[in-house]
């Protein structure tokens, strides 16, 4: 199979974000019931960030030397706004989801034990849990669409 540049780069991106914050998210679920964050799990977050940020620098600057880059036409940034169109929907109902929890939860009151389920730790997770989402129906997105010949 072969791969332009602009195609290579999106894989690279998406199995980085996907190994890395699948790590993350796999090791947040075990504390997913504490009411906030300790110092062990914004360690946690600040590497996963800084993680994912190394990984796709080094990638792109291989990638850089190894294949020829090719510029933008048209055509890529037709596919990359339709990618962003579709991670923007899938962020808004993300977005629109945790705070439906959130005002849920508070409306619940103590009656229910939804107040336990729903702590700050877990609204922030889940709104870090969409944006990747985004992030990645975004790459999904490309990749289908340069494969489809768009």
């Amino acid at each position: 199979m072969d791969l332009s540049y602009q195609e290579k780069s999106i894989l690279g991106s998406l199995l980085a974000v996907v190994v890395v914050y699948g790590y993350y998210f796999a090791s947040v679920l075990r504390d997913a019931s504490r009411p906030g964050f300790d110092g062990g799990n914004m360690a946690r977050l600040v590497f996963t960030v800084v993680a994912i940020v190394v990984i796709e620098v080094v990638y792109h600057i291989v990638l850089a030397l190894e294949s020829k880059v090719e510029a933008k036409d048209e055509r890529d940034i037709l596919i990359e706004c339709k990618a962003y169109r579709n991670a923007y929907f899938l962020l808004a109902s993300g977005a629109f989801l945790v705070i439906a929890s959130v005002m849920m939860a508070s409306l619940a009151g103590d009656s229910v034990p939804t107040r336990i389920i729903v702590t700050p730790f877990l609204t922030i997770n889940l709104v870090l849990f969409f944006m990747v989402l985004a992030e990645l129906a975004k790459f999904l997105t490309q990749l289908f669409y340069y494969r489809k010949g768009l």
